[in-house]
């Protein structure tokens, strides 16, 4: 209905507050089988209406029913449970003992995974509105409510049954959800001590040791980041930091350049007894990039817990970002390698090169939001790592670029990039001054989590080069976080310098792949320096750099759509600094370009730069506002003679496009009663006054109050 949009909204509340009987009926006559049949049928005809349903249900009950909504719907999944299990001919003692035996026996839903996964996340949901409330003396029969329901073995019991399924090798769908059951169960063992659960911990762990012996295109589909945030909740956020961290030094020491793992030997200690059970596995390196990926850019409370966890702990965040840095110097041997062009580095090692620099580069920027300092600013780790790729990444991949005809870049897929909620959109809105900008974008949670959605590089066919494998997987890594940056602090001067100068990689790949992953990013960090500070430089370099790119279907998108965005904006100033940055850069590959009387003027400005003159041609509102800004132009130039051709030619004619064209190409008289065409007579040749235009164009748009001019 209306309120699915935004289940927390006033639609969403208001319709839950009158639907609060039907999901949770009260009064002296009701009893627990009547309020778990009441809520199995619900949840069965309209599950979306029940989670939106529990997810106000802090506004319409008190703690004390919540905890009792709670406690029902638990006994739902156990007494769901129980008849899969003797469908299957499965032991139910530890169940079954949450239930009476007239519960069990009352309900007539038969087992479904999708119902089961849908109660598990609703209990999640209820328990995290009133987790809170439940430490104050005054709820101690509500939290005794819920401890009577989940203490014990329960717990254990139901994850475990849902966890055997996602092993079973069962149906992407099913497996799915049997995963969205396991993730919401764990939360629900976060908010409870550890003791009071038995069995969980060493189970938990158990299941990290098996990981390293699972196909690896089953470990893949396995999420284990919520079994390191419950781990991270229960007290052990540094054992999981090193756990992690000692995965990927292990994995990008300097001698292992191929890529393998090197399993090592831990000497036993004398006269002590080991826990194993205590004792953290050693990890492959997907597995644990997988995990400190999914911990730093999920948005689900375990996420948002164990992230926090770690960066408060000195000793846990320095562990995992001095590993993370360890991709960097892995890169740069590689890069540096007097074998590096004749080598052959492994995808799989360069993918993982460029997940590592990129789960660096989020946890610097989630370092700086839990500060709280406001406005945020670039730490100087930050800083760092963009004048690494600037000095180092970009300087190397062109020289590859240039000593290989072939251009191997060309062989690399990195079309996986990008789509990634931003870091820090993921955090409950702060109880502080807010910064400017709103940060709630594309959040990815921990119920939709894949491993897949960082930075991942496709597997090609064949090994690639080296230099240029490593070199665009380390800047599209960087690029992609400092993107999100932007989105949430603004634009900073060194930010924008940097990502200026890495727009012609676009210009050192004819991959088709590369670049729409690249080319988003890029637009929306131009995108970002125009709406909100004015800035049209990277704007102007991305454009510039667009001349020889010949735009796949899904690049031309993706310029259509940045230019709608501009166009669409209500403060004209942004669309017509915008033009007159179009204007400059189609007037400076106009100067450069090799005289040809018969190449039609949009092919002359390149494949990549027609199709941005036409998407603003072909746009009502932006041809208008490019006719404005040519009345700017000087009258004697082929430039503005040019586009006010390709207005007719393109632009759907409205009366008010229709007198400024008339403007700009009608009147051809000028002071002394001279024509345009007479004084271009006895005036310089056309290309020569064309670069003057340029750099008064140039000096034009540097001086313009809209424009920031940056420091270096």
């Amino acid at each position: 209905g209306r309120g699915r949009n935004n289940p927390t909204g006033p639609i969403a509340i208001g319709l839950s507050e009158l639907l609060s009987n039907s999901f949770f009926p009260v009064g002296k006559n009701k009893t627990m089988s009547d309020i778990i049949n009441r809520t199995l049928r619900l949840l069965t005809d309209n599950p979306d209406a029940a989670v939106t349903f529990y997810r106000n249900a802090g506004t319409q009950l008190g703690v004390n029913s919540i905890s009792k909504l709670i406690a029902a719907l638990m006994r739902c999944l156990c007494m769901l449970i129980v008849q899969d299990k003797k469908m299957n001919c499965e032991d139910i003692s530890n169940l079954s003992i949450v239930m009476a035996d007239d519960e069990i026996d009352s309900a007539k839903v038969p087992p479904n995974t999708a119902l089961m996964a849908t109660i598990a996340e609703s209990i999640s949901i209820l328990w995290g509105s009133i987790e809170a409330d439940l430490k104050h003396e005054q709820n101690e029969s509500a939290a005794d409510i819920l401890m009577e329901v989940f203490s014990g073995n329960v717990l254990t019991e139901v994850y475990s049954h849902f966890e055997s399924k996602t092993v079973d090798g069962l149906e992407d769908a099913k497996m799915a959800e049997c995963s969205r059951a396991c993730v919401a169960i764990l939360n629900c063992a976060g908010k409870m001590k550890e003791a009071e659960i038995e069995g969980l911990r060493a189970h938990v762990i158990g299941e990290l040791a098996k990981a390293t012996d699972m196909p690896p295109e089953k470990r893949t589909r396995v999420n284990f980041s919520p079994n390191m945030a419950l781990l991270c909740e229960w007290g052990m956020t540094e054992d999981v930091a090193q756990c992690l961290s000692n995965s990927v030094l292990n994995y990008f020491s300097p001698d292992n350049l191929d890529g393998k793992p090197k399993t090592s030997k831990k000497r036993k200690q004398r006269g002590k007894k080991t826990a194993a059970k205590d004792e953290l596995p050693q990890l492959d390196i997907e597995t644990s990039l997988g995990i400190l990926g999914n911990i730093l850019k999920g948005s689900y409370p375990a996420s948002l817990s164990a992230r926090d966890s770690i960066i408060k702990s000195e000793a846990a965040f320095t562990a995992i970002s001095t590993a993370l840095q360890s991709a960097r110097t892995a890169a740069e041997t590689i890069i540096k390698s007097q074998l590096a062009d004749e080598s052959e580095v492994s995808i799989a090692k360069i993918r993982h090169i460029g997940n590592a620099i990129e789960c660096y580069g989020r946890l610097l920027i989630h370092r700086e939001a839990m500060r709280g300092k406001v406005p945020m600013r670039l730490s100087q780790e930050a800083k760092e790592l963009l004048s690494w790729v600037t000095d180092n990444i970009i300087p190397s991949m062109m020289k590859s670029v240039e000593a290989d005809e072939e251009n191997s870049l060309s062989k690399l897929d990195i079309s996986a990039i990008s789509g990634i909620g931003s870091p820090m959109a993921c955090d409950d809105p702060p109880r502080r001054k807010s910064n400017r900008r709103s940060a709630r974008e594309s959040d990815v949670s921990f119920l939709s989590s894949d491993q897949a959605t960082l930075n991942t590089l496709q597997e090609p066919s064949k090994h690639i080069s080296s230099i240029s494998a490593v070199s665009i997987a380390s800047a599209s890594s960087v690029l992609s976080t400092f993107a999100e940056w932007l989105s949430i602090c603004g634009t900073e001067s060194f930010l924008l310098i940097h990502i200026s100068k890495w727009c012609e990689v676009l210009g050192a790949t004819d991959n088709i792949k590369t670049r729409e992953s690249l080319l988003g990013s890029l637009f929306h960090v131009a995108l970002r320096s125009l709406k909100d500070d004015r800035d049209a430089t990277v704007f102007k370099e991305l454009l510039l750099h667009l001349k020889d790119v010949d735009p796949s279907t899904k690049e031309k998108e993706i310029i259509i759509e940045s230019l709608s965005i501009i166009t669409s904006l209500r403060d004209e100033q942004i669309a017509t600094q915008a033009l007159a940055t179009i204007i400059y850069v189609t007037r400076s590959i106009i100067v450069q370009a090799v005289d040809n009387d018969n190449a039609a003027f949009l092919d002359i400005v390149g494949p990549g730069m027609k199709e941005v003159l036409l998407g603003i041609l072909n746009n009502k509102r932006s041809s208008l506002v490019l006719a404005k800004c040519l009345l700017n132009e000087p009258k004697v130039s082929s430039i503005r003679e040019s586009l006010v051709k390709e207005i007719r030619a393109n632009s759907l004619m409205s009366d008010a496009l229709e007198a400024i064209v008339r403007e700009l190409s009608g009147e051809n008289v000028v002071t002394d009663g001279e024509t345009e065409k007479e004084i271009g007579a006895k005036e310089e040749p056309s290309i020569i006054l064309e670069r003057a235009e340029a750099a008064e164009t140039s000096e034009l748009l540097s001086s313009q109050p809209e424009a920031v001019a940056l420091e270096s």
